[in-house]
This record gives structure tokens, sequence and C-alpha cells, in this order.
């Protein structure tokens, strides 16, 4: 049993410890970019709105972190372009997910030895979101996961929002597998991340926080 999880958990700790490395030299990065020149600002800001964008759209990078640091270096100002260049990484990463053909995911637990979980994916992928979920619903053992698979738009915003969501795959992770699932439609991914993302730049908008 713990050679068949162990290569699993290494990739897991790695992927961890590679998001955290990321979110470090970003967020060094815009530091150091902070005291730039008015005629480099404009440009200063576009590179630093697409590294983020593309950071935080990388699973377990801690996006969020990263946008905390932005606002913390430029203020109030910063915190509806921070909740704009979030809502987009998060968008792309779901919209991966989507055209991740299912075979691939399929194959991936066949390499760590997780036959069932490849079959079940295979399954899946064969048949409409309708049945899917309703297949999934046949799959699940217990009120929590029943729950979880009723609620899940709203345990997706939750998990958005949860203190160290980097160990389940950060912002850009839990985007990825909520595209890859295919149980989220597009709209209503869209407007559980509007309302998930906001909380934070809303609050900095109205304390008017100023570095």
């Amino acid at each position: 049993m713990i050679r068949r999880w162990l290569p699993l958990l290494l990739i897991y700790a790695l992927l961890i410890l590679l998001g955290l490395m990321i979110s470090d030299h970003v967020s060094e990065a815009i530091a150091q970019k902070a005291d730039a020149g008015a005629s480099d600002m404009m440009w200063m800001i576009t590179l630093v709105c697409l590294v983020y964008m593309l950071a935080s759209a990388i699973p377990f990078v801690p996006g969020a972190e990263i946008g905390l640091g932005l606002i913390a270096v430029f203020g109030a100002r910063s915190a509806l372009l921070v909740y704009g260049c979030m809502i987009v990484a998060l968008s792309l990463s779901y919209l991966i997910g989507r055209l991740v053909p299912a075979r691939w995911l399929a194959a991936t637990f066949r390499i760590l030895r997780l036959h069932k979980p490849a079959a079940l994916v295979h399954e899946l992928a064969e048949l409409p979101p309708a049945a899917c979920e309703a297949r999934l619903r046949n799959h699940a053992s217990n009120r929590f996961l029943l729950a979880l698979l009723g609620y899940r738009y709203v345990a997706l915003a939750l998990a958005i929002n949860l203190p160290g969501n980097t160990v389940l795959g950060g912002g850009g992770g839990l985007a990825l597998f909520a595209g890859m699932s295919r149980l989220f439609s597009p709209l209503g991914f869209l407007i559980t991340l509007l309302i998930a993302v906001a909380p934070i730049p809303l609050t900095v908008v109205m304390m008017g926080y100023q570095p």
C-alpha cells in the first residue's frame, strides 16, 4: 500500500514546493519593481499583471497570496485590478480543464496504479453532465459526498477562500479540476468565481488601504 501511494505523495509534495517557490519569486520581483519611475509604471503594471495571471492559473501556486502582496505594495487602487486578474487566471485554468481529454486523466491514474478512478473517469467521459452527476450520486458512499456534490458551487467558493488551499491545488488547481470534472457549467463557474474572489478586494477598497 505504501509503495502504491509513495510516488503520488512525492509528486504532490514537489508540486506544492514548486508552487511556493514561484509565489516567492513573483512576490519578490513585485517588491523590487515597486519603486519604478512614473515613465516605467505602465509597463511595470502590465508586466506584473501578466505574470500574476499566469502564475495564479498554475495549480499549487498560492495566487491569493501573490494578490495580497500586490495590494500591499500598490494599495487600494490595485484591488480591482488584482480582482480582474484573478478572475481571468482562474477562468483560464477552468477552460484548460474543459479542454483536457478525459483519456489523459484516466491514463495518469493508470500510471499511478489507481485503476478504479481510471475506470470511473473513462466511464464518466462518455456521459452527458446530467447523467454524469447521477452516476456519481449512485457511486457516492456517504452523505458528505452527496452533499458536496449537491452543493458543489458553494463548496468550490469556500475552497477558493480556504486558508492554505494550496494543498488542494490552490485556486488554479481547483479551477482546473472543476473544468476537468465537467460538473460545473461555464456560466455557473463564472458566477461562483465572481462572488468567491470578491471579499478581499472589496474589503480593501472599502477600507481605502494605502501602503
